[in-house]
């Protein structure tokens, strides 16, 4: 087999697994969890079902999948954002990447749990997930505090502070996809929540 044909989207594992994830986030933009099933998946990746079972258990190894690609992502976000420009501005930079990465994927977590149970959460999508999480909740928590230090000031020193900074970036990112803070501009409410959010982590 030649080298172009290894790279071919039947032969590269990796091209193939991608499609199937891109058909998985095409399908949950459109009809929710539910419409996630491994069969609409094929049929919208371009593939078998037989293929898909390749590299995925069942849909909840899908979505776990694509939950750890967002946690990584914004990982990686993160760790590219300036510091020296305060808490405030970090925490506005962060907002709408959050919000985008939430209208993806993030808000139809809870649904997912509610159908799934959390079932099977030994195998080993659920451990890359937690470790994806790990991840992401590290460089979140050294880029508050770095941009803290460079503005003068510092975290509040409680573990339950990184449940908040994540409560309240879900939240935001709910009012912004879902639109519900109308009598403002998504500009100021991004800048306001910021603010807001950077007093309350700080002492």
């Amino acid at each position: 087999m030649s080298s172009a044909s290894s790279k071919s989207i039947y032969g590269d594992a990796e091209v193939r697994r991608r499609r199937t994830l891109d058909a998985a986030i095409s399908l949950l933009d459109e009809g929710g969890y539910s419409a996630l099933t491994i069969r609409a998946v094929a049929k919208r990746a371009g593939t078998s079902t037989g293929l898909i079972y390749q590299y995925f258990v069942d849909k909840q190894d899908i979505f776990a999948a694509l939950l750890s690609e967002s946690q990584l992502e914004m990982a990686d976000f993160v760790n590219s954002l300036p510091r020296k420009q305060g808490l405030s501005a970090l925490l506005e930079s962060m907002i709408s990447e959050f919000a985008r990465h939430w209208e993806r994927v993030g808000r139809l977590t809870t649904t997912w749990r509610d159908i799934e149970g959390m079932a099977g959460s030994d195998r080993e999508s659920m451990r890359e997930l937690h470790a994806s999480v790990a991840v992401y909740n590290s460089a979140l928590i050294r880029a508050l505090t770095e941009s803290a230090a460079a503005e003068g000031s510092r975290l509040i020193d409680d573990p339950a502070l990184i449940h908040l900074v994540l409560s309240g970036l879900k939240g935001l990112s709910d009012t912004i996809v879902i639109n519900i803070a109308k009598e403002v501009t998504p500009e100021y409410f991004v800048s306001f929540s910021a603010r807001a959010l950077a007093r309350s982590i700080t002492e």
